[in-house]
């Protein structure tokens, strides 16, 4: 088995005999995305926006993409290998490139160039179309039940974690220990001093970055989580990470993680799953933040989910119900990237993802999916309201199938809006009675997303 490729939670699953590794393993992945949108315009809007539309970049200003297509083609390639019996090393480098396709097929790329003063960069003709890094490069050792893996590396927390569902992967510079010692325990603890996640501080922390409390329900996932071009400090000062995984009950799985984002916040995350006689899953989330530093003053916000599901005939059908508290102002998603979230309500989404752990918003979600010859369709239906009781809803349909080495897959998502204008009542948490702006509120949106995959 190879560490290599694996996440902290697969690394966590791991007795000490899973250190008896391949000498030397070499893996790598080529995936090309694409993700083209129709957005609805409003008077006096001239933007292109129709499906497979290159769409005019600047005319939308604020919109996934700006309501054109964008998309590229990312590679890695990795080697892990034993330097002792109990001493294992890996790296991995990862490759971006529009292969000068962004002048004619789409027209936005995916990945993020330098940061500027506030964490991204907004002109659009900066942003990278072709780029490299050295994605991983680690330590591991074991000694007893007990590993420290040191370096570059993915990490997979509920609130700090790697997204690999676009072109690029973001990941982190890290000390991890784990330890298996109690029974059906795994203890992990971890230092993160470093990402490349492309979120600035505020849009990382703040759901939907700094414009109302739920104003940016809809704020999409443009697919820019990572920045290849550089690593810099976690937030201000790096942040820890301590959980407990524990499975002594039978067909359940306990979790509780403690996280201190220095000089941000410190943040809570519960969480239970079970299966009940074979075919019926339950689950339970609660999470919590307290604000701290420079943004000591503002509430602590909260959010809870549940979620149910059954097993009939190889069809899973499954619903899940999400609230954040109206009095909180920071959101539940990827700390490192603002987009991802792992509540229940958020998982597998173009747009219905960590937008739904904003303040105040209330979620519900219902889908099904199973497997016909040989391709994985699932279907998803949401429902979310914010604090201004703006409801936003809609679906999406999923399609994916293998062929050996070749995964390819498609998730079309539709959204309608229950309010035809925007929403001004939101305000800048970070200057109060700023007016906030909800972009999305009015608009309608199709979009579709593509990704092929070649793994050797």
């Amino acid at each position: 088995m190879k560490l290599g490729t694996l996440s902290l939670v697969a690394v966590m699953a791991l007795g000490t005999s899973a250190y008896a590794i391949e000498n030397v393993k070499v893996t790598g992945e080529i995936k090309a995305v694409y993700q083209t949108t129709d957005l609805e315009t409003r008077t006096g809007e001239t933007a292109s926006t129709g499906l497979f539309d290159n769409g005019n970049k600047t005319a939308l200003g604020v919109s996934p993409y700006n309501g054109s297509s964008a998309g590229g083609i990312g590679g890695t390639l990795g080697l892990t290998a034993d330097l002792t019996s109990n001493v294992s090393a890996g790296a991995e480098m990862q490759v971006y490139t529009t292969l000068g396709l962004d002048s004619n097929v789409f027209n936005d790329n995916m990945i993020n160039a330098d940061y500027d003063s506030t964490g991204f960069t907004a002109d659009f003709d900066k942003r990278t179309k072709d780029a490299s890094n050295v994605s991983q490069l680690w330590l591991a050792a074991t000694a007893g039940k007990t590993t420290l893996k040191a370096g570059r590396m993915e990490l997979n927390t509920p609130l700090l974690f790697t997204e690999k569902w676009s072109v690029a992967k973001n990941t982190f510079e890290s000390l991890v220990a784990i330890n298996t010692d109690l029974p059906d325990t795994t203890l992990i603890g971890a230092w993160v001093g470093k990402h490349n996640g492309h979120g600035s501080w505020s849009s990382a922390v703040f759901a939907g970055g700094t414009g109302g409390e739920g104003g940016h329900l809809l704020a999409g996932s443009p697919g820019r989580t990572v920045n290849m071009e550089e690593f810099r400090t976690f937030y201000t000062d790096g942040a820890f990470a301590a959980g407990a995984i524990n499975k002594s009950i039978p067909e359940t799985t306990l979790q509780a993680w403690y996280y201190n984002v220095v000089n941000i916040a410190d943040a809570l995350w519960f969480q239970a799953d079970t299966k009940v006689a074979g075919m019926v899953t339950l689950g339970a989330q609660y999470a919590q933040m307290s604000p701290k530093g420079v943004v000591s003053t503002l509430d602590d916000s909260k959010i809870y989910a549940l979620k149910a599901g059954v097993d009939v005939s190889g069809i899973n059908l499954y619903a899940a119900y999400s609230k954040a508290d109206d009095d909180g102002v920071l959101g539940f998603a990827n700390t490192a990237t603002a987009d991802k979230t792992n509540i229940y309500t958020g998982a597998g989404s173009i747009y219905f993802d960590s937008v739904l752990t904003a303040p105040g918003v209330e979620a519900i979600k219902v889908g099904v999916s199973g497997s016909v010859a040989n391709v994985n369709l699932a279907a998803a239906y949401i429902t979310a309201d914010d604090i201004y009781d703006k409801t936003v809803d809609g679906f999406n349909l999923t399609a994916g199938t293998t062929t050996g080495p070749i995964g390819l897959k498609a998730i079309f998502e539709q959204v309608n809006n229950g309010a035809d204008t925007l929403n001004a009542g939101g305000t800048d948490i970070l200057t109060p009675g700023t007016p906030g702006s909800p972009f999305y509120k009015g608009r309608d949106i199709k979009t579709l997303r593509l990704i092929a995959s070649y793994k050797f």
